[in-house]
């Protein structure tokens, strides 16, 4: 009669377990870490994106700003899916940008890249390739667009698909 018990409380945990490793994985709707909007920035929503197979998720989050001078910054945090719920993985961030002023002339552009430390809790931020100098002639809307962006996981999770980052904008009165 014991065993008896004991097998159904084993398969009341096991079909709990089953049932909230289907869910979201734990990080969703989780406040960011360093969440870092000023005053002097403008910021997608911070958003999670996943793999097509579900197996690669990542937080990212686009701004335009004008602290330490203009420029615009991504940053973004990965987990992986395991066979019960999600851990943080090092991760390849990758894609292609453009800033234009307000007259949509183009400032800079070109591809980026950023590398997420799977065993830090703080988003890998990157602004580095984003830097630009204004002219001093041209105010307004400057706009901060990525595109073709995707997480890869690395390592041994490598095999797993990558997330396709949505394109993304941000417009901000700038310079």
């Amino acid at each position: 009669m014991k065993t008896t018990n004991m097998i159904g409380v084993v398969a009341a945990v096991c079909m709990t377990v089953a049932a909230t490793t289907a869910a979201a994985p734990p990080h969703t709707g989780s406040v960011a870490p360093a969440a870092r909007q000023a005053a002097d920035e403008t910021c997608t929503p911070e958003t999670d994106t996943y793999s097509s197979d579900q197996w690669t998720s990542v937080r990212w989050q686009t701004c335009l700003s004008t602290y330490g001078g203009p420029h615009g910054s991504f940053q973004a945090k990965c987990w992986g899916g395991q066979v019960i719920g999600w851990s943080q993985m090092n991760c390849r961030v990758s894609g292609q940008f453009e800033i234009r002023d307000g007259k949509k002339k183009l400032v800079k552009s070109g591809g980026f890249g950023l590398v997420y430390n799977g065993l830090s809790d703080a988003p890998t931020l990157t602004t580095s390739a984003f830097r630009f100098t204004c002219d001093g002639k041209t105010h307004g809307q400057f706009t901060f667009k990525t595109f073709g962006t995707q997480a890869k996981l690395t390592g041994n999770h490598s095999n797993y698909k990558a997330a396709e980052i949505p394109d993304t904008t941000v417009t901000r009165t700038m310079c």
